[in-house]
């Protein structure tokens, strides 16, 4: 497995290193210390992106989206020293698979990623608890939950827009908005837009989304 890792604090990269290493003996991990120096690479091969966002020069979520651009093939997670919910939230719709405070324990931070690996998207506890007490809880059968943004996307599918109007009512990009309707389709486990809207009416999802 081929991790990059993007942070400019030698010491934290270090006991990362150890951490990643109880995933597979064999991991390789390349060393950033921008996004700048990032987005300079040839290899574009990697199993994992992992980005501290308060990083020197190109702004977090600006170099967040430009890596995202250049290397799609590869889950991106953030590890940052903020855990302000905003932040959170905002590098999630900005197209990361997870967020790990980096106070976690090595167990959080290989529990995220093994989730991440798998398909799934990570939040911080204290996140989804305050997620939880303030939006409408929406899951699936298997207790998968729709972040804040993919409620309001389902809202608007449901109500027919297009990604471009979503996006232009959202005022987000219209690439950003394909990720989340995608998420909401494996969420939903359908094939198409039609069938999301189908779905989540039939389940009683759009009333408790308190349209």
């Amino acid at each position: 497995m081929n991790i990059l890792l993007i942070d400019d604090h030698p010491l934290f990269l270090e006991g990362l290193r150890h951490v990643l290493l109880q995933l597979d003996n064999n991991i390789l991990t390349q060393t950033c210390g921008s996004c700048e120096e990032a987005l300079r690479l040839d290899d574009d091969d990697f199993d994992l992106i992992m980005l501290d966002i308060n990083l020197p020069g190109m702004s977090g979520l600006e170099g967040l989206q430009q890596i995202r651009h250049k290397i799609p093939a590869a889950p991106l997670v953030v590890m940052s020293a903020s855990e302000d919910r905003a932040k959170v939230l905002q590098a999630i719709e900005s197209g990361a698979k997870g967020y790990i405070p980096k106070s976690s324990s090595p167990e959080i931070i290989l529990t995220a990623i093994r989730l991440v690996l798998s398909g799934g998207v990570y939040l911080p506890m204290a996140v989804l608890e305050m997620m939880n007490s303030s939006q409408a809880k929406v899951s699936n059968d298997e207790g998968q939950v729709l972040t804040p943004r993919q409620i309001d996307v389902l809202k608007l599918i449901a109500e027919g827009h297009s990604n471009k109007a979503i996006g232009n009512r959202l005022s987000m990009a219209e690439n950003t908005v394909r990720v989340h309707v995608s998420a909401i389709l494996r969420f939903l486990n359908v094939a198409n837009r039609t069938e999301a809207g189908v779905a989540a009416s039939r389940r009683g999802l759009l009333s408790e989304m308190e349209l």
